[in-house]
């Protein structure tokens, strides 16, 4: 009998695991996907209306951008910010705020065809990326040390590249700093999903304070590959646009 009720506690105490661990991963999802929603049909909206909103802003759009980092720092560094209601879903409407208005710049110039077929592209890719996270073996997944040095790497040159491009304007570098930063959404996405899943045993989960920030960076990370993605058309298009005509002409 009392292997039975033994078995019966563990399989209680498994199950409540199990749960939370669902609550958890439902939960982030839940929050992300709306606030990605928005940010993306503003942007869809101003670019079929033709409004440049970043004429109208009255800093830069990249003071509100640092603005929504520095809440996300506050969201990691203060663990009370993010559980405290209703402070944590203030400071989450504030990020999405931020980068929505800030990241307006990305979509702007863009027609509406190309920006909802973007959306489903990246929509598809980033599907992709965060179930490979969730589900595929760890060993063809990056996260170890190599992923770790590799990004601190790219964090730098990142930083770097963005201070030059500010003080410089230069064109090339801000292809540089985008190309970068894609790069980093792509490795940063299947590592976010594998924490979002409990699967990186190296850093703890406690899903009541991580939850808003999980929410945060996937809503983030997406948001940065649909800016990337539209950046790339944009110059695409440019380079179609101002191509030399190949047409002969005869006299």
């Amino acid at each position: 009998m009392d292997n039975i009720y033994h078995q019966d506690n563990v399989r209680a105490v498994s199950i409540a695991a199990v749960d939370e661990m669902t609550q958890f991963i439902r939960g982030i999802y839940y929050r992300a996907v709306p606030f990605i929603c928005v940010t993306v049909f503003v942007w869809i909206l101003l670019a079929a209306i033709g409004i440049e909103l970043y004429h109208y802003l009255l800093v830069p759009f990249y003071v509100l951008l640092i603005f929504a980092f520095l809440t996300m720092v506050v969201l990691h560094c203060i663990p009370q910010t993010a559980i405290c209601t209703p402070c944590n879903w203030i400071l989450a409407c504030f990020v999405v705020a931020m980068t929505t208005l800030g990241g307006a710049q990305s979509a702007t110039g863009l027609g509406t065809l190309p920006l909802v077929l973007a959306v489903f592209g990246v929509t598809l890719i980033v599907l992709i990326l965060n179930f490979s996270g969730a589900m595929c073996p760890q060993d063809f997944l990056p996260g170890g040390v190599f992923s770790t040095l590799l990004m601190i790497f790219l964090l730098i040159a990142l930083i770097a590249l963005g201070i030059v491009q500010l003080c410089t304007g230069n064109q090339k570098v801000l292809d540089a700093f985008i190309s970068i930063l894609f790069i980093m959404v792509i490795i940063a996405i299947p590592i976010q999903a594998q924490f979002n899943h409990g699967r990186l045993d190296a850093i703890e989960l406690v899903p009541q304070q991580h939850l808003v920030v999980c929410a945060l960076t996937v809503y983030l990370h997406t948001v940065m590959f649909f800016s990337c993605i539209c950046y790339f058309i944009k110059v695409e298009e440019k380079k179609a646009a101002t191509a030399p005509s190949t047409t002969s002409e005869y006299y």
